[in-house]
């Protein structure tokens, strides 16, 4: 009974510091989406570098951007791309920034920078079910 309270406790903890990780994640997208599309007050310069700074600081995305050595000129080079032909929002999502914070789309667009804009693109519309 005991080993049984101990794994449910377990189980409700890891699920609350997961949840809450991705609450702050979902947060953080959407107010740099917000700021800019809407406000205007981010560059996409200041995009970009916060966009990089997030993936090299945490620990998940980390881990895809040292495996395909991907640098701060890659992910201008991928959002460029995606930019061209996704340059719309839909919901909470805006696919040129979305698809950087998420490890499987993180991983897709990094396997697949070299291939050509819009079929990049429709990896991840495909992906994010636009």
């Amino acid at each position: 009974m005991l080993f049984y309270v101990g794994f449910m406790l377990f189980m409700a903890i890891t699920f609350y510091m997961a949840m809450k990780r991705i609450m702050r994640r979902d947060n953080y997208i959407n107010s740099l989406i917000k700021a800019f599309l809407e406000e205007g007050t981010l560059s996409k310069k200041e995009l970009l570098d916060k966009m990089y700074d997030y993936g090299c600081q945490d620990f998940r995305l980390k881990r895809i951007i040292e495996k395909y050595h991907a640098t701060r000129q890659d992910y201008e080079d991928i959002f460029d791309k995606l930019f061209h032909w996704a340059n719309f929002r839909k919901r909470r999502r805006y696919i040129p920034i979305n698809s950087f914070f998420f490890v499987s789309s993180l991983e897709t667009i990094l396997k697949h920078k070299d291939i050509d804009s819009k079929k990049l693109t429709q990896k991840m519309m495909n992906h994010f079910h636009f």
